[in-house]
């Protein structure tokens, strides 16, 4: 058992307090916000996360995971982890104040030998910077970079599962003291530099969202050609040096993290005389999916009196409530400013989503959203809207368009019972040309699913519009 400190209880921060806690360490959770901290002491979590309501929990109860605002704390730790955003600024590059405030409080408190290791994404060289900082210096303390690859909606299993642990350190026995902490995890432990490792981390995220800014881009080619970005999709993810994962087309990444790391790696190349062209086109192709999104649903409604439209999902993905990057967001907000009407429905997201724009009428149930609507959006792949009673919902709906932003739902069926399918490139079935889907791909036992993966990496459905997976086999960025 390792005494350790987690400075944040954020997305990252939390989910790596209660998972080092349930790895056997003893973990102190710093955060600054008193009535967090109140809150967490409570059981009361800020953050919807599969599985980790379970882990503070348990861990708080035997005592192996604590939650303070006082900074005095982290002088028992040997190692303390900071966790906190690095949003981004007015020019695209990354906010570093938290980061500086975190260093700033704890410096003073901890004992010299101990590790400061740096979880948040912070632009190359960031760790350096600290490294020279002359208070750090004299606490005679080490810094190491070791970034996360997390997911939202699978953030605890990845993290008790990684895929590799990276450590950027300028010494061996720092990089063996961090990799004791991982040490009951079966994962390769990558040993860097720290410049390496938080390039990796951009890296990793920016070149995500280029697979998925690329298929949507395809999309809109197989939509001209009438081919289907779906069979594309699927041919494409066969090949072993390309794969599967993230060639979804739809309404594009969202989040806290690929927006705000693509602008800043892009941000930071600049400030070396690097030159992005394809970083800022990654970036320019997201946006242009949820224009495009909304131009469907402009065009579903042009000459309606009053028209209202209904958006199902708000939060950026499935088994989160963070709406920050929402697509569905900047859609709704496009529409209120057209002065249309819209109503939202999200299972988890809705009291954040109405911090963000409350001119937007909130429903708690999916259906009562959907009574009367004109057009309506799928903006977040949620498994309850496949369940939903569609032949109910062509009942009570005054329009009849579906604008699928995730490619999700069967659009042959929803033809079929009088609904005009709107998706991304799926043009064999969904964009009104008359042409029949190929013979043998559709259960009809179900409206929701599709053979491809979807955008964050996930196959939704084990077989083509099968049944949709629990929960618990949702995978998210």
């Amino acid at each position: 058992m390792v005494p350790v400190a987690v400075v944040g209880a954020g997305y990252v921060g939390l989910v790596t307090a209660a998972c080092l806690s349930e790895l056997g360490h003893r973990v102190t959770c710093i955060e600054v916000d008193e009535t967090k901290v109140i809150a967490l002491g409570a059981g009361d979590l800020p953050i919807h996360e599969p599985g980790l309501r379970e882990l503070v929990w348990k861990n708080a109860r035997d005592g192996h995971l604590q939650f303070t605002g006082d900074y005095e704390r982290t002088r028992y730790a040997e190692s303390v982890f900071i966790a906190v955003p690095t949003p981004s600024g007015d020019d695209g590059s990354a906010d570093l104040s938290y980061v500086l405030q975190a260093m700033d409080s704890l410096v003073p408190h901890v004992q010299p030998g101990t590790i400061i290791v740096i979880k948040s994404t912070v632009p190359v060289g960031t760790g350096d910077g600290i490294a020279r900082l002359q208070s750090v210096l004299n606490a005679r303390i080490e810094v190491v970079s070791n970034p996360e690859f997390l997911r939202q909606g699978t953030a605890v299993h990845d993290f008790l599962h990684p895929d590799r642990v990276v450590i950027g350190a300028e010494s061996a026995e720092a990089v063996e003291r961090v990799a004791r902490i991982y040490a009951s995890l079966e994962a390769p432990i990558i040993a860097v530099d720290r410049r390496s490792a938080e390039l990796a981390k951009y890296t990793a995220n920016a070149l995500l969202a280029t697979r998925i800014s690329f298929m949507n881009e395809i999309s809109h080619i197989a939509a001209a050609v009438n081919a289907d970005i779906d069979d594309v999709a699927r041919i494409v993810g066969m090949d072993r040096r390309i794969g599967p994962a993230f060639l979804r087309s739809g309404l594009g990444w969202g989040g806290s993290c690929f927006p705000k790391d693509v602008l800043a790696l892009s941000s930071a190349a600049s400030s070396h005389g690097c030159y992005t062209p394809i970083l800022q086109a990654v970036y320019e192709v997201n946006q242009l999916q949820g224009k495009h999104a909304a131009e469907l649903l402009l065009e579903a409604i042009s000459g309606i009196d009053d028209p209202i439209v209904a958006i199902l999902g708000l939060a950026f993905k499935p088994n989160t409530d963070d709406v920050r990057g929402s697509p569905a967001l900047g859609i709704a907000q496009q529409l209120v400013e057209e002065g249309i009407i819209v109503r939202a429905h999200d299972p988890f997201a809705l009291v954040n989503a109405g911090l963000v724009l409350p001119d937007v009428e909130y429903r708690e149930d999916a259906y009562s959203a959907l009574d009367g609507a004109d057009a309506v959006l799928l903006a977040t792949e949620w498994e309850e809207y496949y369940d939903l009673d569609w032949i109910l919902v062509r009942e009570s709906m005054r329009g009849k368009t579906v604008v699928d932003g995730r490619n999700a739902l069967n659009g042959v069926l929803l033809n079929e019972l009088g609904f005009l399918y709107r998706s991304f490139g799926r043009a064999a079935q969904t964009n009104g040309n008359g042409s029949a889907p190929h013979a043998g791909t559709i259960d009809a036992s179900t409206l929701g699913g599709t053979m491809q993966t979807n955008g964050n990496g996930a196959a939704p459905y084990e077989a083509a519009f099968g049944s949709p997976p629990g929960v618990s086999e949702a995978v998210a960025e």
